[in-house]
């Protein structure tokens, strides 16, 4: 088991689910008033913020510094919309009128699946200079994006199956990551490591490719699944459904991966679901049901094992 401290975030635990973290900030979709809303904590000062408050459905949120990003329906179709914590000011980021979603954040540059063109693309804003991209013109379906830097990544069907695939925002540079004729999706990404859940033995299981070297790594070899992972430095973590009993579902477990060690640790052990889980630097979050109600827990690791589970400089994964 990895050792450190874990904690619930935040006092009510109702329906809380996709979390995502930045530095010492949490963010989730939040249920608790029967509406979907996006709701942030700091776990420095243990203060809650209610990022929105409306009778429509606001969910997937993602973070990078002070803004946070998410998908909203409060205009009949789904919509882009950002939030700036340092000035308080809610903004519409896509206003064209077909479905925008999944959205990922990365300094100032977000990226999201958009539907305008008739099959799922994936477009790009800059904060900064206001400018929105069409990324892929692909007839296919992309879905997922995620970026880092000049990184982006998403889960393409081109090829007949799911694979991975990236552009570089300064080259302009098109590729396909993965070449594997399974199915490959779920990209995340930081540094230069791109992690994603993948099929071809014949169960799901992570793995990963490094940018730099051109290197493909298999993560998990259980033969159960595991699914929807999340990278900072050197740690991977992951859902996964191992210590089922019996032939039942109901019993997924986060654990993690040591990029610079090759150690896997489970990190939760409660007889529940931990669904869900986003990491930043030694801390991870995830929707936990072991209250019977959807809520959002963190685990950090203790500060004698960062220096060895944690690549100085890393910022984090939030999709």
């Amino acid at each position: 088991m990895a050792e450190g401290t874990e904690m619930q975030i935040g006092t009510n635990g109702t329906g809380q689910w996709y979390p995502a973290i930045y530095e010492d900030r949490v963010v989730w979709t939040d249920t608790r008033n029967e509406s979907f809303d996006i709701l942030m904590y700091n776990i420095s000062t243990g203060e809650e913020l209610w990022v929105t408050s409306t009778p429509f459905i606001q969910m997937t949120p993602d973070i990078y510094d002070d803004i946070i990003v998410w998908e909203d329906n409060r205009n009949g179709d789904w919509d882009i919309y950002m939030y700036d914590l340092s000035s308080g000011n809610e903004t519409q980021v896509t206003a064209h009128p077909s479905d925008q979603r999944v959205p990922s954040i990365y300094e100032d540059r977000i990226v999201w699946t958009d539907m305008r063109n008739g099959s799922s693309d994936i477009f790009m804003y800059n904060v900064t200079s206001g400018e929105e991209t069409q990324i892929t013109i692909n007839e296919a379906e992309q879905w997922y994006p995620v970026i880092y830097v000049d990184i982006i990544a998403w889960e393409d069907t081109r090829s007949g199956v799911s694979s991975i695939y990236m552009y570089n925002v300064s080259s302009g540079e098109e590729s396909k990551l993965t070449q594997n004729d399974s199915e490959q999706y779920l990209p995340v990404i930081d540094g230069d490591r791109v992690v994603w859940t993948d099929y071809r033995n014949f169960n799901q299981d992570i793995y990963m490719y490094n940018l730099s070297t051109g290197e493909e790594m298999q993560v998990t070899a259980n033969a159960s699944w595991q699914v929807d992972p999340a990278i900072s430095g050197n740690l991977i973590v992951w859902m996964d459904d191992r210590n089922q009993k019996g032939d039942m579902p109901g019993n997924w477990d986060v654990y993690m991966y040591d990029i610079s060690s090759g150690e896997e640790l489970q990190v939760t052990s409660e007889e529940s679901n931990q669904v869900y889980p986003a990491v930043y630097g030694n801390r991870i979050v995830w929707t936990d049901m072991r209250n019977e109600e959807a809520s959002i827990f963190m685990f950090e690791l203790d500060a004698a094992d960062i220096s060895e589970h944690i690549a100085e400089g890393a910022t984090g994964d939030t999709a």
